[in-house]
Parts: C-alpha cells; structure tokens; sequence
C-alpha cells in the first residue's frame, strides 16, 4: 500500500457479448499481465443497455499505487 494514499486508475472495457462470451484465455492472459504490473481489480461497471445475452458491455475498474 502507498502512503500517501494517492491511486492511478485505468478502465478496461470488454469486448461485445462480455466477459465470457467463448474463449476465456485472452481475458485471461490480459488480466495476468495486468496484475503483473501493479494493477488489481477494484470494481466492475456493466452497461445493460439493449436486450439479448451479447448485449451492453462491461468496464473493468483497476488501481495501484501511483508511480
């Protein structure tokens, strides 16, 4: 944890028909490359808009220490 208490943020959106729309590996690779470089998963925002399964979008919310 950092002292100071300041944070950077990155959002990553996912690709339509969401998180796990066919193969997971890719998802998975990014998420451990990410993870990799400080980031950890704080929150997730889904955008419900539209009808059916392959609809809206989801957005990934990370956050480290600021650098």
């Amino acid at each position: 944890m950092t002292d100071s208490g300041e944070w950077e943020y990155k959002i990553v959106r996912t690709a339509d028909g969401g998180l796990f729309s066919g193969d997971t590996t890719p998802m998975e690779d990014a998420l451990n490359s990410l993870g990799g470089d400080g980031w950890e998963l704080v929150d997730t925002i889904s955008d419900s808009r539209g009808a059916g399964a392959n609809s809206g979008q989801t957005a990934l919310v990370f956050k480290r220490p600021k650098r």
